[in-house]
């Protein structure tokens, strides 16, 4: 969700953190440690954290229209409720132990207090505008996230959601690198299969967001990730690095759609909406020296704020508001599966009470 790539008059607002996190140095930008900002409020649930299983006899979900074909499904969640199923998220990102709860200067923090609510068979990553003095620095709102617990080499990326209202929001499905086997995290790669934001005026609710984090070394060549542009749809334009912006007339805050991204074995990364191909570029899954990177692991989160979609402030009145996710499903080539497991994290989440 490094959105540094996609703008185009504006300086990095996720990068800070992100080569931070390159250097083994997992501290906010803004002099705040994480610690000071991941405790829940007084008023947080203080019974153990407990995996909720998944439903039982439940049918398998018809599989989407738009899997490529010779593809399995390895992982999914149908987000039928009643609460979320701990055995396949963990609720903050990998930095700090597994509990950072923002990146950089997002207005929000990544809570468990009813910030993942379920209803009409969706996951409701909720946002709401709170007064919390365990909150350090000008955080006043709380919102959700999921990462996944397990992990990905290539496959078939996809989510069928609907996107919040309000200004200054920003909802993400993106793919991230997880932490090496000596237990080290690292970044890049990563590549984002949306970010929606919304401030009104440059970015507004029929525009998103895509691409693949690459830029050039500090000795000024090229970095080894890729990059190039292989095709395009009339709808994107493209941005700095290896990003892409969609402009149509669907306003996505309407309705569902389905976004996907297949990263396929031959090192390619193509974008999909509701089954079109938006674009494709080349993507090697490396780290800046070369090297193979570990798998990826999935997240989905309603972030808000900062100098990209808080540019032009955020709407208070739109409160409580929600980044609507109806399933996640990740398919990859039947008899070439390359899945892990994700070793850093906090089980934060709390089954709601009956």
């Amino acid at each position: 969700m490094n959105s540094f790539l996609f703008t185009r008059k504006r300086a990095s607002t996720r990068s800070l953190i992100l080569w931070a996190a390159s250097a083994l140095v997992l501290t906010p930008v803004w002099g705040q440690t994480p610690a000071d900002s991941s405790t829940n409020s007084a008023a947080s649930p203080t019974a153990p954290a407990v995996a909720t299983p998944p439903p039982v006899n439940t049918p398998p979900p018809p599989p989407s229209a738009y899997v490529p074909s010779g593809y399995t499904e390895v992982f999914g969640d149908e987000f039928n409720g009643p609460s979320l199923d701990t055995s396949k998220w963990w609720t903050r990102f990998i930095y700090n132990n597994g509990k950072l709860d923002f990146l950089n200067d997002e207005k929000q923090r990544y809570r468990e207090n009813d910030n993942h609510v379920f209803a009409d068979g969706s996951l409701q990553l909720t946002a709401r505008k709170v007064d919390d003095p365990n909150m350090a620095k000008p955080a006043h709102y709380e919102s959700g996230m999921v990462r996944s617990k397990m992990t990905f080499k290539y496959g078939y990326f996809e989510a069928r959601v609907k996107m919040p209202p309000g200004i200054g929001m920003w909802p993400a499905f993106w793919l991230n690198s997880d932490s090496s086997p000596d237990g080290k995290v690292n970044w890049p790669p990563e590549v984002d299969v949306f970010e929606f934001v919304n401030n009104g005026k440059e970015d507004k609710t029929t525009m998103f967001h895509m691409g693949a984090v690459s830029h050039k070394l500090k000795d000024g060549t090229p970095g080894p990730w890729g990059g190039d542009l292989l095709s395009s749809d009339s709808h994107v334009s493209m941005l700095k690095g290896s990003g892409g912006e969609y402009s149509g007339t669907t306003d996505f805050t309407q309705d569902y759609h389905v976004f996907g991204l297949l990263w396929d074995t031959d090192d390619t990364v193509t974008w999909f909406l509701d089954g079109t191909p938006l674009m494709k570029r080349s993507y090697k899954w490396v780290y800046t020296n070369g090297t193979d990177a570990p798998n990826a692991h999935v997240l989905l989160n309603l972030a808000m704020g900062g100098q990209w979609a808080g540019r032009h402030g955020i709407d208070d009145s739109k409160f409580p508001q929600s980044f609507d996710v109806d399933y996640l499903r990740v398919y990859q080539k039947t008899g070439e599966e390359k899945t892990g497991q994700s070793t850093i994290g906090q089980d934060l989440y709390h089954a709601p009470s009956p």
